[in-house]
């Protein structure tokens, strides 16, 4: 489908570049590695690019959930069956690590953010815990690429069909003459984590229609307003921080920076490697309410709204239809 631009009355084109290893190997793996929820719509915890791991092989990029899964992700141009067949050997790598390893493969990309003493102290940070949660022998992998070749594809399709926890995420990239870039992430950031009596997890209510909710969508459901203050407290270590959501659904914090979702405002806030903003932030004008309940509202009321689809009668005169 081509992609256009509508300025100044007339339609500017984009056009798709073509794939090298500078693109996807270096370029889309570095904006992955700085932007976790991007392309994976959630909030992980960063820990390692190109690490090589014990046993050999070196992942693109390692990460932790809150429950303590390994999340591997693979940035590849195409995947073939090769390509295929390394991603499930990092994964079954991840099933046999522990918490140790893991924290001697640290690396934050943060100064400051390295090393095992770092790892134990932002892990107990980003899980809210006074004692480190441990390795789930459940891991995850995201593999990001343009395309997949066609037998990979229909694996793919059996992994994911018999529940396996791969997620497929198909990046392209489109250029303008005048050099600028648009990315479209063709995924519905709606992850499935299965629920174990010793697992908590979030509600994973976050989309409507395979399409993410953003802070937008609840200023423009009028959930929130224009310039509402917003608070992030931290009780046990005695820290608050406080922004103001502005217009367009960004978040300027009391240092004027501006962040263009409530992770990366949290993050910036109280100098975290990894966060999830939408459990972060309150608003105190609605009583202490989060941003997720909020979102959780927009969606039970969204869903309820849309009426069930029509079918049509294939055996009926067309203007019946």
């Amino acid at each position: 489908m081509p992609l256009y631009e509508f300025a100044e009355g007339s339609l500017k084109p984009f056009h798709r570049l073509r794939p090298g290893p500078t693109l996807y190997e270096q370029e889309i793996e570095a904006l992955v590695w700085a932007d976790l929820e991007a392309f994976t719509g959630e909030s992980l915890f960063p820990v390692a690019r190109q690490a090589r791991i014990s046993g050999g092989g070196v992942p693109d990029i390692l990460a932790l959930d809150e429950t303590g899964r390994v999340v591997v992700i693979e940035v590849k141009r195409d995947v073939d069956r090769g390509q295929l067949a390394q991603c499930l050997e990092y994964a079954g790598w991840a099933r046999l690590t522990n918490l140790d390893e893991v924290a001697g493969l640290y690396d934050g990309g943060r100064p400051g953010h390295r090393g095992v003493e770092a790892f134990f102290r932002d892990w107990q940070d980003f899980t809210e815990t006074t004692t480190p949660v441990t390795i789930t022998p459940q891991p995850r992998l995201y593999l990001v690429a343009r395309d997949f070749e066609g037998r990979t594809r229909s694996a793919l399709e059996f992994l994911k069909e018999s529940s396996l926890p791969v997620t497929v995420v198909p990046v392209t990239i489109y250029q303008d003459p005048a050099g600028r870039r648009i990315i479209d992430i063709e995924a519905d950031h709606d992850p499935t984590l299965p629920v174990t009596a010793a697992t908590v997890t979030r509600p994973q209510a976050v989309t409507v229609n395979g399409r993410r909710v953003t802070v937008l969508d609840l200023l423009d459901a009028d959930l929130l307003q224009p310039n509402d203050s917003v608070e992030f407290v931290r009780p046990r270590l005695g820290q608050h921080y406080e922004a103001v959501i502005r217009g367009d659904g960004t978040f300027e914090l009391s240092d004027g920076s501006v962040h263009q979702s409530p992770s990366r405002a949290a993050m910036q806030a109280a100098d975290l490697v990894s966060y999830d903003g939408w459990y972060a932030w309150r608003v105190p004008r609605l009583g202490g309410t989060k941003l997720h309940e909020l979102r959780e509202q927009y969606v039970a009321a969204t869903v309820t709204e849309v009426p069930e689809p029509q079918k049509l009668d294939r055996d009926a005169p067309s203007g019946d239809r």
